[in-house]
């Protein structure tokens, strides 16, 4: 959810980058200095993003998606850009309260209204399934979804729901794309349990070992407004989800750290998975990257490394080896690699909203946290050390046939990243030493698409409909 009607001042900052001169300016950010950004010849690979020859039938973007059988499952989020400030920042006409279901070796599209009698839900249960930046995963057949911001329909009130819902997708898929047979519905394929712990929005859950992590994020209560804030997690929540006899149930573990860390007052941010070389084993875990926002409404620019037990850990950023992210700093379209050949994981972030961006070669900041097409990729070597790299490839250029015509539109932010099936670890970072041609890793689906780089009007922004292929090419 990007905040759009924000002024960060900007005094004096010391910026060393790989390509362009240094700059100097204050910011609200973490940091006052960023890493250098390095040109990708440095990187095994470029990538190429091309737009694929089917498309969704609407925009889509803040919301989850699963896979069954090859086909992708579009649950929640939302259909409009921008949100504003009251009184109707998040209209609720604009919520998704439909699940798409999309064949990508067909391009067939298909869905059906949650609203749908045949569902069987309720309406307190279809505003669960429709809320904005909720945090899922997919295990086995079976998807796990948590809180999210919405509207309560009954009350007219707007909140993030306390609510974890299991979501059996096979069946889900049976009933959207075979409306004809009565005996499919919803309520028959989700499970759903109530808990203050599942009240976050624009954190991430993922399942490490036999816990799931639910990461950062807030607690948002009532309308948004331009000073409105809420109340930040900063921390990672744990627990175990159990069926016993068909039920839902979580044990919940102690939250990590025991205490709130300012430090980790983040939201709508990428939180990706990765392999961590731990004593020259390899394991599981995650970093979260950047994030919005500091308590001066700047950007997070050191990352946070989770292990596989789900403690977090953040270099001293007063200190000047601290990696400190220059770009791409709000949730958007990313994936992972992991190459044993050089030792390194790399997390790829497509476009979205970034501070810093290149303009004809010079690197340049702007504290309004525009919109881009620009993609950079992150390496995490075997010791922990960062580079920031900018691709020469971005998002092909598509011009807006509707507000501000003729501008180029931006892409990545809220976008989903689905790969293909190729070689993967168990937590779903795509294996680079397995390819050794040009290969098409996934597709960048949805996501907002902007008119303007900056913008306080909701109508230049929209959903996004577009697929984007996203090939990948090893050049060393």
């Amino acid at each position: 959810m990007k905040n759009i009607s924000r002024t960060l001042a900007s005094v004096f900052l010391y910026v060393t980058l790989g390509m362009g001169a240094s700059v100097a300016q204050t910011t609200n950010n973490q940091t006052d200095q960023l890493s250098p950004v390095l040109p990708s010849t440095g990187l095994p690979f470029q990538v190429v993003i091309e737009k694929a020859n089917f498309q969704l039938p609407i925009g889509l973007h803040s919301g989850v998606v699963g896979m069954s059988k090859g086909q992708w499952i579009f649950i929640a989020g939302r259909h409009d850009g921008l949100h504003g400030f009251g009184p109707d920042p998040f209209p609720p006409e604009k919520q998704n309260t439909s699940i798409y279901v999309v064949n990508p070796a067909t391009g067939i599209v298909s869905s059906r209204s949650l609203s749908d009698p045949s569902s069987g839900l309720t309406q307190q249960q279809i505003d669960t399934l429709s809320v904005t930046s909720p945090q899922g995963y997919q295990e086995g057949d079976t998807f796990y979804m948590s809180g999210g911001y919405g509207i309560d329909t009954n009350s007219g009130t707007f909140g993030t729901k306390p609510v974890l819902t299991a979501i059996y997708l096979p069946g889900i898929v049976q009933w959207v794309t075979d409306p004809g047979n009565k005996s499919y519905s919803v309520i028959k394929n989700i499970r759903q349990l109530s808990n203050p712990i599942f009240q976050v929005t624009g954190g991430k859950m993922v399942k490490l070992g036999n816990l799931t992590q639910l990461v950062f994020g807030q607690n948002f209560t009532g309308v948004y407004t331009t000073d409105s804030s809420g109340a930040y997690s900063e921390q990672i929540r744990q627990f175990q989800i159990k069926s016993v006899g068909g039920q839902l149930s979580v044990d919940i573990h102690a939250s990590k750290p025991q205490y709130m860390d300012p430090n980790f007052r983040r939201r709508d941010l990428n939180i990706v998975p990765v392999l961590l070389n731990t004593k020259n084993l390899l394991k599981f875990g995650l970093v979260a990257y950047a994030g919005v926002f500091t308590p001066l409404a700047g950007v997070w620019t050191v990352p946070v490394v989770i292990d596989d037990t789900g403690t977090a850990t953040m270099a001293d950023p007063n200190l000047p080896t601290t990696f400190k992210q220059a770009m791409n700093h709000y949730v958007s379209a990313t994936v992972g690699l992991y190459s044993k050949k050089y030792t390194s994981m790399y997390n790829i972030f497509f476009g979205g909203i970034s501070f810093g961006f290149f303009s004809n070669g010079v690197f340049q900041t702007d504290s309004e946290i525009p919109f881009t097409n620009q993609v950079t990729t992150i390496q995490m070597d075997k010791n922990g050390n960062f580079t920031q790299y900018l691709m020469d490839n971005q998002y092909p250029v598509i011009l807006s046939t509707q507000a501000n015509p003729g501008n180029t539109l931006l892409f990545g932010a809220g976008a989903y990243f689905i790969a293909n099936n190729i070689l993967q670890y168990p937590n779903r970072v795509i294996n680079l030493d397995n390819i050794r041609q040009s290969t098409v890793i996934g597709y960048i689906v949805g996501g907002i698409q902007s008119t303007l780089a900056n913008t306080n009007v909701q109508s230049d922004a929209d959903g996004s409909p577009y697929v984007f292929k996203v090939t990948l090419v090893p050049t060393k």
